[in-house]
């Protein structure tokens, strides 16, 4: 790979999330020391003083200067091992997400923006797009389309108490799917590379404005050293990675059937790790595999889950997908284009709410309506 390494970040609505409202105009103040030095002269590493001040673009849409964007109003909503994430509103009013990247990864300019060129091509409407970069030996900064309803993880794990609103089985099929589209679209671009995504989980599924689920975050993991990427995985890493410390993309699909098997139960994978490292690890598929062993199938399910009636059939077919995804041995998983089609396969003519279901348009659920903070 490119970089030659991997990543996790924090859920940009999770633990690194400053509260809502709180904004710094300052929150780039060391950006815009950086581009206001680079009046003359060049870097050791070829960029040169014009090169420093540009933004690199992939789409025609829209487009704007180093300097809009550092004069953007800027929330912080995460950090993490790579860097920091910021809500960034532009004076036209538009929005984007910034990462702002440490200077932990060790790419050469050359091969920071042919990764780049990598990642930036690709486009699906289950992927959250890159839609520029701007490289300077100082600065590093990742520009997204912004998505504003949060994560997965934040709707299936936030706010747990007595006035949570569940997300309904028809929400969580939707967005099952939307997710295997756009990681199958990943697989399936780099089917000869191998490239994989890298850092599969609930918080890298990004919903839109219509609660479309995107994933985020591709390629990203491989910026960092490949131990400290897989190490990061936690309740997501394959059984195999634990050996090889590499990425791929049948770990990928992997880390999507403990995505599918949170979404069934409503257990975060974290919950389930050993609280020793001399002891082996209690981890979420080996604990749905003991329930379903002893025929306690339905105590598997998300206690939320059960107040519907008439989707028994889908959710053992669904949990039947997850288990495929997280078979122990790699070369037995499905594809993530088989597990897109056996998702697609999982047909709900009716809804528990009543509403037709229909996998290519987003199935907004009442608990969507109370998430404003995403990437």
């Amino acid at each position: 790979y490119c970089c030659g390494g991997h990543y996790e970040e924090n859920n940009l609505s999770g633990k690194g999330r400053v509260d809502k409202g709180r904004r710094s105009g300052g929150s780039y103040s060391s950006e815009k020391k950086v581009y206001a030095a680079s009046g003359g002269g060049g870097d050791s590493d070829g960029t040169t003083a014009s090169d420093r001040s540009k933004l690199v673009f992939f789409d025609k849409r829209k487009q704007f200067v180093l300097e809009d964007l550092l004069r953007a109003s800027a929330e912080m909503l995460g950090k993490g091992n790579l860097g920091t994430v910021y809500k960034a509103v532009l004076e036209d009013g538009s929005i984007v997400a910034v990462k702002r990247l440490k200077d932990a990864n060790p790419c050469g300019r050359k091969e920071f923006e042919q990764y780049m060129d990598v990642i930036g091509k690709l486009r699906h409407p289950n992927i959250v797009s890159l839609r520029s970069y701007y490289y300077a030996k100082e600065e590093k900064l990742l520009v997204y389309d912004y998505l504003p309803n949060g994560s997965l993880h934040s709707l299936l794990h936030g706010n747990r108490g007595p006035g949570r609103i569940p997300l309904d089985w028809t929400t969580r099929i939707s967005l099952g799917l939307g997710a295997a589209r756009g990681l199958a679209r990943i697989h399936e671009e780099y089917s000869v590379s191998k490239i994989p995504h890298g850092n599969v989980k609930s918080s890298n599924v990004l919903l839109d404005k219509n609660g479309v689920a995107c994933i985020s975050d591709f390629g990203l993991a491989l910026l960092l050293n490949p131990i400290h990427a897989t190490a990061r995985l936690g309740g997501y890493r394959a059984p195999e990675q634990a050996e090889t410390r590499k990425l791929s993309q049948k770990a990928d699909v992997y880390s999507f059937g403990v995505l599918l098997l949170e979404m069934l139960t409503g257990k975060a994978p974290a919950l389930y790790s050993s609280p020793s490292q001399d002891e082996q690890e209690e981890d979420l598929p080996k604990w749905v595999r003991s329930v379903v062993r002893d025929e306690w199938t339905a105590e598997v399910f998300d206690p939320e889950l059960l107040r519907y009636k008439n989707i028994e059939e889908e959710l053992v077919a669904m949990l039947q997908v997850g288990l495929a995804c997280v078979a122990q041995q790699a070369e037995i998983r499905p594809t993530m284009a088989e597990v897109a089609k056996m998702i697609e396969d999982i047909r709900i003519e009716q809804s528990p709410l009543g509403d037709d279901f229909d996998g290519s348009r987003s199935s907004l659920s009442p608990s969507l309506a109370t998430t404003e903070d995403a990437v």
